[in-house]
Parts: C-alpha cells; structure tokens; sequence
C-alpha cells in the first residue's frame, strides 16, 4: 500500500486515482454525477457560495462530470435522423441498409468549447463527458419494440445495427480523448441493463449483443491510460462481473434500493476489484432524511472500506429537485471529515 500524503494535501484527482487503486486515501472522494446543473447552483447559492465550481471546493466533490462534448458541426443529425423519419433503423431488413445509413464522420466533430471547459476545470477530476449509449441509441433508431423484438427475430440485422452505433461511438471518443489528453481522468458509458427488479434484457442477450460492443469503447480508453466507469441504474449484479471482466475500473450508481444491489453484499464480494460510486439511497434517505440519518448511512458506508478506497460517495442517482438542500449538504459535509 503507497503511503498516504502529508493530511489534508491530498488533491483531487490523487483521491480519485487512489481509492481506485485501493490505496490509502485520506477520505472517500465525493462526486455529484446526473445532478441538473440547475441544482448545483441552487446548492451553491444555499450555502452561499458564488459557484458551482465554489461549492465543489466548500463541500469537498471531487469529480467534476463535464457537460460540454464534441460539438456536431455538419448539417442535419449526426445519427441520420429527420423529422420526418426520427427511427430510421424501425423499418430496416437488411444489413446493406444498415451499412448504407448515414452517421457523420468524426470531421464534423468540433473540440473547441470542450477543451476550454477541460483547462478551467483541472483542479478536479475529470470526467471527460462521453456517454456512449449502445443499448439505449440501439432502441432509440429502431423503437423500444422493435429494437427488442430483433435481438430475437434477426440477430445478424441488430448486431449490425449495434455496431454501426459502436463505430460512431468509438470515432467520437478517440477524437474526444486526443483532444483533452492528459486533462482527463476517467470516461464513462451509460448503459441502464437494469430495473428496479431485474435485468432490462436477458444475461445472455447482454453478453451476446452489447458486451463485446462496450468492450471496444473500454479498450479505447484504455490506449489513453484513462479510468473506465460503467453507469448502469437498476438491479445489475449478474453482470458485474463481465465489467470487470471489461475492465471496468469503477461502477456507478450502485442504486441500493433495487434487487441485488445491496453495497455491504457487493463490497465483500468486489472489494479490491472495482471501484463503488454512489450508494446513498436517492429514493427514499435523501428525499425524507432526516439529517442525522444520512450522516449515519455515510459513516456507514465508509465503515465499509475504511481508509482502503474502493467508494466514491455520492447518491444512488443523480440529486434532483426532491432532495432538500439541507439532505445533500449533510452527505457532502460528513463525508468530508477526514
């Protein structure tokens, strides 16, 4: 185990980087990912800070989530899609059709505004901003049934479907990451797998279709020497051994109130081989509180690793407008004691 530097001198980016290596770190690094901005700057303004990037600093979260990607400066959609035909894969029979589909080329992809927001924001860690939606673009171009119905009527038709969509994704983020290389620090891909009760799809439609997809956005990464988070909500246990077998260096959201995903459970199982991001139930604790009991449940979750890493603290989702101000600042400010 690395020795721990000199208390309260621990950066951000070195907090993140070491609870993911499961060094010792002075505290669990905090991060707000799927938070509206809106609510940041209400948070901000709660405390009295002038910023949301002020905030951050007073409250102690590490990652900064970017919200500004690769602009699309070419005409029309960058997927292909028109008004008029707004599901352009839904009435598709063959692979030529899909081979023939226009998505634009990374050309078309501007990184100006990106890189700026990349400079301005380099005292946290940076989570470049990609969300790489296989599983969700995939039913977006065809429609939630079809899209389903093809994995089981013709899957040579939405394998090709699926990756085409991996092309785009993997042209866009070799672009996004040579743009901001050495400001980022982790990427990440959306993908919810799961519901409140189960798999969104079948284990063995996940490993078929999208596992080998995503891997390619991972291993992308990975040439960049940048940390890989998987997002997936929902109840997703069966799976979490394929992201680490991926090579996922961190999971996110740990959504705690569904199936499965106890993270006491998953902390004895996983400990030591991916990184926990979130667990702070955004179901119920953080909407009702009160106070002391989120205070609690951060101590609690923290028993759990201790001083080892392993946890990034945050909400078991994003923090929206039912959560009270008071609840979220009661997360941030205990999780902050060293």
């Amino acid at each position: 185990m690395s020795s721990l530097p000199e208390e309260n001198s621990m950066t951000a980016k070195e907090r993140v980087k070491r609870a993911v290596a499961y060094e010792e770190v002075d505290r669990p690094p905090a991060g707000l990912f799927g938070t509206h901005h809106e609510y940041e700057e209400g948070l901000a303004q709660f405390i009295g800070v002038d910023s949301v990037e002020d905030m951050y600093r007073e409250l102690g979260v590490d990652i900064w989530h970017s919200r500004v990607g690769l602009e699309y400066k070419g005409t029309g959609n960058a997927w292909g899609k028109t008004e008029e035909n707004p599901r352009p894969f839904a009435d598709m029979t063959t692979i030529d059709e899909v081979e023939a589909h226009p998505f634009a080329g990374t050309d078309y992809l501007d990184a100006s505004n990106f890189i700026e927001h990349l400079k301005a924001h380099q005292e946290f860690a940076v989570c470049g901003g990609i969300n790489s939606a296989i599983f969700h673009n995939y039913l977006d171009m065809c429609g939630q049934e079809n899209g389903l119905c093809f994995l089981k009527t013709d899957p040579k038709l939405a394998k090709a479907m699926i990756r085409r969509i991996t092309d785009y994704w993997e042209g866009y983020l070799r672009k996004l990451l040579e743009a901001g290389r050495g400001m980022i620090d982790l990427v990440e891909n959306c993908n919810d797998f799961g519901t409140q009760r189960s798999m969104f799809i079948s284990i063995d439609d996940f490993r078929e279709f999208f596992k080998g997809p995503l891997t390619r956005l991972y291993n992308t990464a990975k040439e960049y020497g940048i940390l890989y988070m998987q997002h997936s909500c929902g109840s997703i246990a069966p799976i979490i051994d394929d992201f680490i077998e991926m090579g996922a260096d961190i999971l996110n959201p740990i959504q705690v109130e569904v199936d499965g995903m106890n993270l006491e459970e998953l902390a004895q199982r996983y400990k030591g081989r991916i990184t926990f991001y979130g667990g702070i139930d955004t179901q119920r604790l953080l909407p009702h509180g009160p106070e002391d009991a989120i205070r609690r449940e951060v101590r609690r979750l923290r028993g759990l690793f201790g001083k080892e890493g392993g946890l990034i603290m945050a909400g078991s989702q994003g923090l929206l407008v039912d959560i009270p101000y008071p609840n979220a600042v009661a997360m941030l400010d205990e999780n902050k004691k060293i």
